[in-house]
């Protein structure tokens, strides 16, 4: 069922605050959302100023919606920007600087996550810049991936007086140190602490709602490493591990991953899904963490003389999705390839064949889709029994534990003003 939204409420409180957030998953309903805030300041305003994704952008029927719900006076007056643009092109920030400092201008950050880390450059240049913008509108259809500092850097943009808090008090407040039980340091915080924070950026959220418009049927595979598979793992991380006293996490996971990612058991179960999903005549996309395995799919041809699309970072993207999209049903990607929005059709399932540790990766695949048919879908998830892929595991729960707690405390803060 499609959110009823209070258009006047949200749009006067607007306007009331000059600023805003709206966590909610972008599409033609929640654009229309953003448009009615803008509206009502229209003709305040010379330029909307819309910052978002690269592949946002290059997607057409992305910007045919936007252009649409703006209607001909408004559209006329947007002027788009690519968020990772704003960092590693000084003409194109230079261009924004200079239209926000000779006019009126909203500005609309979709997919405000991707300023989530307050060190990147694209941060950096937006919050230095932000009171050049007359009106600030956030979206984002991710509440978080790392933890709540997240959050941190989204909510400076809008006003630093919001939480009036540097970044280093922020973390020894909201999110305290802590040794975990496979003695890596974390910090993370607790509902406590999670509702807090809400307490305080509430007022500014002007709409909530991250349900996706689809429904998923989730079935998670286990596999065990062979005899020989688990002897060769194990004397692998031997002959990394001696010597050294201390190494980095992320290093180990790394390496140590990639010596069990293409085990017998789990090649031998994604031969067979795959088999199923094209005897039902369905669509499927295959996420990878290393482009060796997609190397290897191919060298062994696990999928038979099935022609597959190729979605990475060193090919024509916007040639493996239309191939994709017309007449072949199998897709490999790797997880951070900044892909086109997908607008898929007869398109059901996911299979993450290797797991990543950044929670947003697998976030992201559910964001993809634009201006979709797709009403359901399948996604299964691989893992090896390893005390790694525990870790992992646990890592991505404690994070989408973070994410269901906030979502609870906000959608009853909400309910609470009805």
């Amino acid at each position: 069922m499609k959110k009823k939204w209070n258009y006047k409420e949200i749009a006067d409180k607007f306007y009331h605050l000059n600023v805003g957030a709206l966590f909610v998953k972008m599409g033609p309903e929640k654009l229309k959302l953003i448009f009615n805030i803008i509206k009502v300041v229209q003709n305040e305003i010379d330029y909307v100023v819309w910052i978002a994704p690269a592949q946002y952008i290059a997607t057409k029927a992305y910007l045919d919606d936007i252009a649409k719900v703006a209607g001909d006076d408004l559209a006329s007056r947007i002027c788009f920007f690519a968020i990772e643009n704003i960092s590693i092109k000084d003409n194109e920030y230079l261009k924004l600087y200079d239209i926000s400092d000779r006019n009126k201008v909203f500005c609309v950050v979709d997919e405000s996550i991707n300023i989530k880390n307050i060190q990147t450059g694209r941060a950096k240049r937006l919050i230095a810049m932000k009171n050049k913008f007359d009106y600030r509108l956030i979206i984002s259809g991710m509440l978080l991936t790392q933890g709540l500092v997240d959050l941190y850097s989204q909510v400076q943009f809008l006003d630093s007086a919001i939480l009036n808090m540097t970044k280093t008090q922020f973390m020894h407040y909201f999110m305290p140190p802590f040794e975990d039980e496979f003695e890596v340091m974390k910090r993370w915080s607790t509902p406590k602490y999670e509702a807090k924070l809400i307490k305080m950026i509430e007022p500014y959220v002007l709409a909530f709602d991250l349900q996706d418009d689809f429904s998923i049927q989730y079935k998670e595979l286990n596999f065990d490493l062979t005899p020989k598979e688990e002897l060769s793992y194990e004397e692998e991380k031997e002959a990394f591990l001696q010597g050294k006293d201390k190494v980095a996490f992320l290093q180990v996971m790394q390496r140590f991953q990639y010596f069990y990612t293409i085990s017998q058991n789990k090649v031998f179960a994604l031969q067979k899904l795959v088999a199923d999903i094209l005897l039902r005549r369905e669509k499927v996309i295959i996420y990878t963490k290393y482009l060796s395995e997609i190397k290897f799919f191919k060298e062994a041809h696990l999928f038979g003389n099935c022609k597959v699309a190729i979605m990475s970072g060193n090919t024509n993207k916007l040639t493996a999705l239309e191939r994709f999209e017309k007449n072949i049903d199998i897709m490999l990607c790797t997880y951070k390839v900044e892909s086109p929005r997908l607008n898929l059709k007869g398109f059901e399932n996911i299979i993450y064949f290797s797991q990543t540790y950044d929670y947003k990766d697998k976030m992201q695949t559910l964001c993809n889709f634009y201006n979709k048919d797709v009403k359901e879908i399948k996604i299964y998830d691989f893992w090896v029994n390893t005390k790694l892929e525990r870790l992992i595991k646990d890592n991505l729960l404690r994070k989408k534990n973070v994410v269901n707690n906030l979502s609870r405390v906000m959608l009853k803060d909400k309910a609470m003003e009805l």
